[in-house]
This record gives structure tokens, C-alpha cells and sequence, in this order.
């Protein structure tokens, strides 16, 4: 339950922001040039590539929406660490398919940078799509280390043993 849960409070952050951001906000600096509120609506993918592919989008967060599901459910207990990163991606495709397909473009409304240095304009939920696969890709970094790690241990044990019985041999 845990997992809908995170993904249901993430969709309602990124609503609710959005909504701050267009109908109170007022624009301008949050802490100084470094983070502004800059309302921009972006038409298509990440960083405005592909501007205008609505339907193309609709279609590819619906079917990564459907996978994180099926994802979820499919995960074992012992991959339990795996379902927050998993929620937080759903959670923000969620949200940001929700303005897809309700007005056509996606709000974004975070502003980083310094002068003119400034990183392409996002959300709330482009920042738990990003935390999300983040969290898991070092998860599966982990896991693979330890996996190796355990293996490389292992063979270095039958390779002691080895060594031990040729001694006393």
C-alpha cells in the first residue's frame, strides 16, 4: 500500500505546485538568481525536445505508468527497497501525464541556475522521476557490487582451501 500511497502524495504535490505556480505565484527570484519561479509550459519531452508530440507522450507515460505496476507487483519481498524508487517515478510520470492529457502541455515552474547558466526549467514531478531513478539505479549498483563481492569471496575461500590442502599434502 505503501507504494500507491508515495505515488498518490508525489501526483498531489506536483498538482498542487503547479497550481501555486499559476494562479498565486507571482514569478521572480526564491533564493536570489539561484532559484527563481519562471512559469513556462513545456509541449514536449524533457529539456523542450520534440515540442508539439502530445499524443506520442500520452501514450509512452500511460504504457510507463502500466510497467511501474506491473513492476511493483511483480517484485519479490526481498526487492521490497526497490518499491519507493519505483513510486516516485510513477508519481512523477503521473503528474506530469496528468497535464498532458488535461491541457496539452506540461507546467514547469523551477528555475536553477546563475546568470545566464541556468538548467532547463521543471517541476515537482520531473524532481521524483529523477530521484526515483536515481534511488534505484544506485539500489542496482548495490546489489551487483555485492553480488561480485560475494562471488570474488567465495572463490577466493576454495582458493585458500586449495592451497591448504596442497600444503599439508
Amino acid at each position: 500500500m505503501a507504494f500507491y500511497g508515495i505515488a498518490i502524495v508525489v501526483v498531489a504535490l506536483d498538482q498542487a505546485s503547479k497550481w501555486i505556480a499559476i494562479h498565486i505565484a507571482d514569478g521572480g527570484p526564491l533564493l536570489g538568481d539561484f532559484l527563481r519561479l519562471t512559469l513556462t509550459y513545456n509541449t514536449g519531452a524533457a529539456f523542450g525536445l520534440f515540442p508539439g508530440a502530445r499524443l506520442p507522450f500520452v501514450i509512452i507515460s500511460g504504457v510507463a505508468a502500466l510497467g511501474l505496476v506491473y513492476a511493483h507487483h511483480v517484485l519479490s519481498s526481498a526487492a521490497r527497497a526497490r518499491r519507493i524508487p519505483l513510486a516516485l517515478v510513477l508519481g512523477g510520470t503521473l503528474g506530469n501525464l496528468i497535464d498532458r492529457v488535461r491541457v496539452g502541455r506540461v507546467t514547469d515552474f523551477i528555475d536553477m541556475g546563475l546568470g545566464d547558466l541556468r538548467w532547463p526549467t521543471y517541476n515537482v514531478a520531473d524532481i521524483a522521476v529523477v530521484a526515483g531513478a536515481a534511488a534505484l539505479a544506485a539500489r542496482l549498483v548495490t546489489e551487483i557490487a555485492r553480488e561480485r563481492g560475494g562471488a570474488h569471496c567465495a572463490s577466493e575461500s576454495v582458493d585458500v582451501r586449495a592451497r591448504e590442502s596442497v600444503d599439508a599434502g
